[in-house]
C-alpha cells in the first residue's frame, strides 16, 4: 500500500488548477469498485451534470451521499470530515451543512438509482464456492421495512404500520423487497415503495431480473398460482414453500397447481366421479411436491417436530433429489443474513433513515443499497481471488476497514482489504454452528420498546436438526 494521495499531491500545483475540489470524490477502499468514471456516467445519464465546476461539484456530491451511507451516525459536517481528513486542509472545501443539504437536494434521487442499477446483478462465478447447486445459480426473494423520519411528507407517503391500539404507531416505514444471490449475498434486484404495498405486487416487479438456469427459493407469503405461473414463465426453476393444508400429504409426487376458476372446475369432475374427459383449456401448472420433517433437538433433549411442504419446477427426482432439495431449502435463509447486513452491519441497528422529503429518502436508501452491493462485490472478488467461500469473509469488518480508508484518503488500492478479509482471525468456520433462537416479536409500536419473550430475546441454543422424507401412505 502506497502512502496516501494526500501526501503524494503537489499542494501549490492543485491550489493552482482547482483540481482540489475533486478531492472528496472518493470512497477509500471501495473507489475501484465505483470509481469516479462510473459516477460521471450516471450523472451524465441523469442529466445532473453541472454546467461549471462549483465548490462541490456533482461527483463529489455523490460520494457523500454514499458516505452518509457508511458513516450513518454522523451528521453532514462529519462526514465531509471523514471525506476530507486525508487531505490538508488549506486545499480542500469546507462547505456549511446547509450548503451540503441544498447539494443533495440539487443532485436528486436518480443519479443514485442509476449507481444502484449498474452495481446490482449476480456476481458469484463458476468457480465461487456456494453459489450454484447442480448447475442452477440459487437466488431467493423476500421483504423487509425499514423506518424513515416522522415527518408530514413521510406519513403522507409511506405512511404507519397498522396499530392494534389506539396509541399512533411509531415510525413511517418503507417496504423494501429484494431478489438476493444465496451464494454470495449480492443483490441480483431491489424494489421499495410505501410499507402498506404487500410484497407480492413488489416481488412482480423483480420478474425481470429472473433468468434460466436460475432457482428461486421463496417462503409461504408468496403461495399462489398466479405467482408461481409468472414465475415459471420467466424461464427460472423455483423452489418455493407452501402453505401445509393445500395440497396432500403424500411425500413427493406432481401435482396441477391452477388458478381459482380452473381449480372450480376441475373439483367438479373430479366430484362426479371423473365421468367424461377431463375439462378443457385449463390454466395449471405441473409442479412436483416435496413433504418432510425437520425434528429439531436442543442441548437439554427436547424436540420439536414440524412439516414443511415444497413445490419445484424441477420433476425429474434422479437429476434432482428430493433429499438434496428437502437440505437446499435452508439457503432461503441466506436473504435474512443479507438483511441484517444491510439493515445492522451498514446501517446500524435499530437506525432511522435521516431524509424528512420523499426524494431523500429514495436517494439514501439506493445510496445504502449501492454500498451494500459494492461490499458484496468487494467481498467475492477477494473471496474467489483466495480460493474461500464469500460466507467466510465478514461485511462487518469489511466495513470498518473501508471507513478507516475513507478517513485515510487510501483509494484504489484493495490489498488492504484484501489482506484484513482474509486474515485467519477475521474467517469464520468452514461450517456454521448449528443454533436456534426463539421467535419474537422485536419491535412494537414505540421504537424503542421491545416484548422479550420469557427473558429468551438473543438466547441462541445449540441444536441438533434432522430431516426425514415423509413417502406416500
Amino acid at each position: 500500500m502506497g502512502a496516501p494521495l494526500s501526501v503524494q499531491c503537489d499542494t501549490a500545483r492543485v491550489v493552482r488548477d482547482r483540481s482540489w475540489v475533486w478531492l472528496p470524490g472518493h470512497l477509500g477502499a471501495l473507489t475501484r469498485w465505483i470509481p469516479p468514471a462510473l459516477v460521471d456516467e450516471v450523472l451524465e445519464a441523469a442529466g445532473r451534470r453541472e454546467q461549471r465546476v462549483r465548490l462541490l461539484p456533482a461527483r463529489v456530491v455523490v460520494y457523500f451521499v454514499l458516505a452518509m451511507g457508511l458513516f450513518t451516525d454522523c451528521g453532514y459536517r462529519r462526514v465531509w470530515t471523514a471525506l476530507t481528513a486525508g487531505w490538508p486542509r488549506t486545499v480542500v472545501a469546507d462547505p456549511s451543512a446547509a450548503a451540503l443539504r441544498q447539494a443533495r437536494q440539487r443532485l436528486g434521487a436518480k443519479p443514485l438509482a442509476l449507481l444502484f442499477d449498474r452495481l446490482r446483478g449476480p456476481v458469484g462465478t463458476a468457480g465461487t464456492p456456494g453459489v450454484f447447486w447442480r448447475g442452477l445459480r440459487l437466488v431467493a426473494w423476500d421483504g423487509t421495512c425499514l423506518e424513515v423520519p416522522d415527518s408530514a411528507a413521510n406519513v403522507a407517503c409511506f405512511s404507519r404500520h397498522a396499530a392494534r391500539t389506539t396509541r399512533p404507531a411509531g415510525y413511517p416505514q418503507v417496504r423494501l423487497t429484494a431478489l438476493v444471490e444465496c451464494g454470495t449475498r449480492a443483490l441480483v434486484d431491489a424494489v421499495f415503495g410505501p410499507q402498506q404495498y404487500t410484497e407480492l405486487p413488489q416481488a412482480r416487479a423483480l420478474l425481470a431480473s429472473l433468468r434460466p438456469g436460475m432457482l428461486l427459493l421463496a417462503d409461504r407469503g408468496y403461495d399462489g398460482f398466479e405467482a408461481l405461473r409468472e414465475a415459471c414463465a420467466t424461464g427460472a426453476d423455483v423452489l418455493w414453500r407452501v402453505q401445509a393444508g393445500r395440497l396432500l400429504p403424500d411425500g413427493t409426487h406432481l401435482t396441477l397447481v391452477t388458478d381459482r376458476r380452473s381449480g372450480d372446475r376441475l373439483t367438479r369432475w373430479m366430484r362426479h366421479g371423473r365421468h367424461g374427459p377431463m375439462p378443457a383449456n385449463l390454466t395449471a401448472l405441473t409442479l412436483r411436491v416435496i413433504s418432510y420433517q425437520v425434528t429439531v433437538t436442543a442441548a437439554d433433549g427436547t424436540c420439536r417436530t414440524s412439516t414443511v411442504r415444497l413445490v419445484t419446477s424441477l420433476l425429474d427426482p434422479r437429476r434432482h433429489p428430493a433429499g438434496e432439495l428437502a437440505a437446499l431449502y435452508h439457503q432461503r435463509w441466506e436473504i435474512e443474513s443479507a438483511y441484517y447486513g444491510l439493515k445492522v452491519s451498514l446501517r446500524g441497528a435499530d437506525r432511522v433513515l435521516r431524509s424528512r422529503t420523499v426524494e431523500g429518502v429514495e436517494q439514501e436508501l439506493f445510496a445504502l443499497l449501492a454500498l451494500y452491493q459494492a461490499g458484496r462485490r468487494a467481498i467475492t472478488e477477494i473471496a474467489t481471488t483466495a480460493g474461500l467461500d464469500p460466507d467466510r469473509l465478514s461485511l462487518t469488518i469489511a466495513l470498518h476497514t473501508v471507513r478507516l480508508t475513507v478517513i485515510n484518503a487510501h483509494t484504489g488500492d484493495p490489498a488492504l482489504l484484501h489482506a484484513v478479509l482474509v486474515h485467519p482471525r477475521n474467517l469464520a468456520p468452514l461450517r456454521r454452528r448449528s443454533r436456534t433462537s426463539p421467535r419474537c416479536v422485536k419491535r412494537t409500536l414505540s421504537p424503542y420498546a421491545y416484548n422479550k419473550t420469557k427473558g429468551s430475546v438473543g438466547r441462541k441454543t445449540t441444536v441438533t436438526t434432522s430431516i426425514a422424507l415423509t413417502g406416500p401412505p
